[in-house]
């Protein structure tokens, strides 16, 4: 457990933090989405897909760091890429996408990650690209409310 929060939680949020530190709006805007979004995924995924280690009581607990810690932090880093570095959108949410996806195959290979239910990588990377395509999606919406 000491590992998912290190490098789930902390370094993410400390770095996260230190290259948005500038832009402190995003992350006021997009991090609670993106620990809403990934709460959710990953309470279904429990359920039915996967699971991580150290296995505990509740699932979910384990994932807690990695939603409150690298997953948000993605997606701000993505949304500071697209509004602030012009990036092209798709492009930066087919890397974010691919990026978490790699991130958690190294993990599945470590044995950290476990499968079932016929959950693959191409499932993983889908339920990264969704969450990706929705914060950009506020973004849009975010823009017309001004």
């Amino acid at each position: 457990m000491l590992g998912n929060i290190l490098l789930g939680m902390i370094i993410p949020i400390i770095l996260g933090v230190w290259i948005l530190r500038r832009n402190f709006t995003i992350l006021v805007l997009y991090y609670p989405l993106g620990v809403a979004v990934s709460a959710c995924i990953n309470n279904i995924g429990f359920n039915f897909f996967w699971n991580i280690l150290p296995n505990t009581r509740n699932q979910s607990f384990a994932a807690l760091p990695m939603d409150l810690g690298v997953y948000p932090i993605a997606g701000c880093l993505m949304m500071y890429t697209i509004l602030v570095k012009g990036a092209n959108p798709w492009l930066a949410i087919l890397v974010a996408s691919l990026s978490l996806t790699i991130i958690e195959w190294v993990a599945k290979m470590m044995g950290h990650v476990i499968y079932f239910n016929g959950w693959n990588i191409f499932w993983t990377f889908l339920s990264y690209l969704l969450p990706f395509i929705i914060a950009y999606g506020y973004s849009k919406i975010l823009r017309y409310t001004k």
